[in-house]
C-alpha cells in the first residue's frame, strides 16, 4: 500500500516537471501521451486480459465496465457540478475551464491511487502495469497544472500538483478501508477492474494530433512502439509460466481477422463504387453478413435494416459528391478501421472468455447490450461480434434484430429525428427497436434462420488454431488483411497514433 501510495505522489510530481518542460517544448507532452496510450493498451490486451478471462469468463467483462465507468462518474460530477459554483464567484472562462479540470483529475487520482494498490496485490510481478499507470497520470497532470503556469504562476500550479499528487495516496490509502485486498477471490476481480480503468485511460488519450514535421511523426510512433514494448515484454515476463490465454486470445483475433478482411474488402469496394447513392446503407457489412450469417440471415438483415430507415428516407440521401473510388475507399478506411480493430478485439475477447450464451439474466442482458452498441459503433465489426455469439447460443433473430436497431441510437440519427421533437423521436425509435426485436423472434420461431448457427462455425472453424496455420490455409484472407492493413497503416502516419483512433471518440457518423 505504501509503494502504491509512493507511486501515486511520484506520478503528479514527475507531471508537474513535465509540465515546466512542456512550456517550452509541447511535443515532450505529446510524446509521453502516446507512450501512455501505447503501455495502457497493451498492458490490457497482454497481461490483464489473458489473466482475467479463462478464470472469470463474461463476469470479467462486467467489472471491466465497473473499471471503465469509475473515473468516468467522477470526473463527470467534477465537470457538471464545478462550472456552476465557480461562474458563480466571477472567474474567467479560462480560468473556470482549468479548475474544472484540476477538479477532475483530482477524483481522477483517487481512483488510480486504488488502481495501483490493486496492481501491486497481484502475486506475481507487475511492473508494466504500474509503469502504464504513471505514465498515463504524469503527462495528464502535466496538461492539467500547464494552463496554471500561465493564469497564475510556478506557485500555483506547483500547489495543484501537490494537490494532485495527496489525491493519489488518499487513494491508495482508501485502501486499508476497504478489506480483502489480499484475498485470491479480489485479486481476480481486481485484475478485471484494473483493465477497465486503463481501457478508460486508453479513451482518456484518443484525440486529434497535430504535428509541425515528419520527426515529429516518427517521434510519436517511436513514442507508441516504446509502449507497446514496455507492455510486452512485462506480459512475457508476467505470463512466462503460463503463456496458454495470450495465445488463445491473439489466435481468435487473427482467425476472426483472417475470417473477415476478404468480405470487408470487397465490400468497401462496392460501397465505394455506389457511395452516391447508397452511402447510408453498410455493403462491407452486408457481404460480411453473408459469409457469416448465410444469405438467409444477411438478407433479413439488409430488409430489416432499410426498413427501420424508412422514417429518413430524406435524410440519408448522399449530402457529397461522388468521390473517385480510391479516395472513397481511404476515405473508408480512415473513418472506420479503428470500429472495425476495437470490435474485432472484442469478439476475440467474447470467444476466448465465453462458453454457452448465458442462460442467467445479467450476463445475458450484457451481451445483448454489447451487441447493440457494437452496432451502434460499427455494423460490419458488429457482425463478427453477433457471429461469434450465435455459434455460442444466442437466438439468431435476436441477433439480427439489434443489429438493425444499434444504428438507430446515433446521435446523428437522433439529431435528424429531433425536428419532429424529442419526445417524437424517441417514441419512433423504441416503436422501430420494439418491432424489430419482434420481427427477429418471428423470423426464429419460424425457423428462417435456423442454419445461422452451423454457417458461423463453418466460416470461424478455424479461430482457435495456431496463427501460422491460419496464415498459411487462407491466403487469400491473408492478402485482403494486408491490403487493409496497408490502408489503415497510410492513414495512421498522417493522423497520429492516437488521433488516428480520434473516430471513436467523436462517435460514428449518422449515415
Amino acid at each position: 500500500m505504501m509503494h502504491a501510495a509512493a507511486l501515486a505522489g511520484f506520478s503528479a510530481v514527475l507531471g508537474g516537471a513535465i509540465a515546466l518542460v512542456a512550456r517550452q517544448r509541447p511535443g515532450v507532452l505529446e510524446r509521453t501521451r502516446t507512450f501512455a496510450f501505447a503501455a495502457a493498451a497493451g498492458v490490457v490486451a497482454f497481461h490483464l486480459l489473458p489473466e482475467a478471462l479463462p478464470s472469470q469468463g463474461v463476469a470479467a467483462l462486467l467489472w471491466m465496465a465497473a473499471g471503465f465507468a469509475l473515473p468516468w462518474l467522477l470526473e463527470w460530477l467534477a465537470r457538471t457540478v464545478g462550472p456552476g459554483l465557480l461562474q458563480g464567484r466571477g472567474l474567467s472562462g479560462l480560468r473556470v475551464s482549468a479548475e474544472v479540470g484540476f477538479a477532475a483529475l483530482v477524483f481522477h487520482s483517487v481512483a488510480e491511487g486504488l488502481a495501483l494498490v490493486a496492481a501491486l496485490a497481484q502475486p506475481r510481478a507487475s511492473l508494466d502495469l504500474e509503469i502504464a499507470i504513471v505514465a498515463h497520470h504524469a503527462p495528464l497532470t502535466a496538461a492539467v497544472v500547464l494552463p496554471f503556469l500561465d493564469l497564475s504562476g510556478a506557485r500555483a500550479a506547483g500547489t495543484r500538483a501537490a494537490l494532485v499528487a495527496a489525491a493519489g495516496v488518499i487513494g491508495a490509502l482508501l485502501s486499508l478501508v476497504l478489506p480483502g485486498f489480499e484475498d485470491a477471490a479480489f485479486l481476480k476481480t481486481a485484475s478485471a477492474v484494473t483493465a477497465g480503468a486503463l481501457l478508460h485511460v486508453v479513451a482518456d488519450e484518443i484525440r486529434a494530433q497535430r504535428f509541425g514535421s515528419r520527426l515529429e511523426r516518427a517521434l510519436d510512433l517511436g513514442a507508441c512502439a516504446a509502449g507497446l514494448l514496455v507492455a510486452g515484454l512485462g506480459a512475457l515476463v508476467h505470463q512466462r509460466q503460463d503463456t496458454a490465454p495470450l495465445f488463445e486470445l491473439l489466435r481468435a483475433f487473427c482467425g476472426l481477422s483472417l475470417a473477415a478482411s476478404p468480405a470487408i474488402l470487397a465490400g468497401c469496394a462496392v460501397g465505394a463504387l455506389l457511395a452516391s447513392r447508397t452511402r447510408f446503407f453498410r455493403w462491407d457489412a452486408f457481404v460480411l453478413a453473408l459469409v457469416l450469417f448465410g444469405p438467409v440471415g444477411a438478407t433479413a438483415w439488409a430488409v430489416l435494416t432499410i426498413a427501420l430507415s424508412l422514417p429518413l428516407a430524406r435524410s440519408l440521401r448522399a449530402d457529397t459528391p461522388a468521390r473517385p473510388i480510391g479516395l472513397e475507399m481511404v476515405a473508408a478506411i480512415r473513418e472506420r478501421a479503428p470500429a472495425l480493430l476495437t470490435l474485432v478485439i472484442a469478439a476475440a475477447v467474447l470467444e476466448a472468455s465465453a462458453g454457452a450464451f448465458p442462460a442467467s439474466f445479467v450476463p445475458a442482458a450484457a451481451l445483448l447490450l454489447v451487441v447493440a452498441l457494437s452496432a451502434r459503433l460499427d455494423e460490419a465489426g458488429a457482425v463478427v461480434v453477433a457471429a461469434v455469439l450465435v455459434r455460442k447460443g444466442l437466438d439468431p433473430g435476436i441477433a439480427i434484430a439489434l443489429l438493425a436497431c444499434g444504428p438507430l441510437t446515433r446521435a446523428g440519427m437522433v439529431r435528424a429525428l429531433g425536428g419532429r421533437g424529442r419526445a417524437a423521436a424517441a417514441g419512433v425509435i423504441a416503436l422501430e427497436c420494439v418491432g424489430a426485436i419482434a420481427a427477429g423472434r418471428l423470423l426464429s420461431a419460424s425457423g428462417a434462420l435456423a442454419a445461422m448457427p452451423a454457417v458461423a462455425n463453418r466460416a470461424l472453424r478455424g479461430v482457435g488454431e495456431a496463427v501460422f496455420a491460419q496464415v498459411a490455409s487462407s491466403p487469400l484472407s491473408t492478402a485482403a488483411a494486408v491490403v487493409l492493413v496497408a490502408l489503415a497503416v497510410a492513414t495512421l502516419w498522417s493522423e497520429g497514433v492516437r488521433g488516428w483512433f480520434a473516430p471513436l471518440r467523436h462517435g460514428p457518423r449518422a449515415i
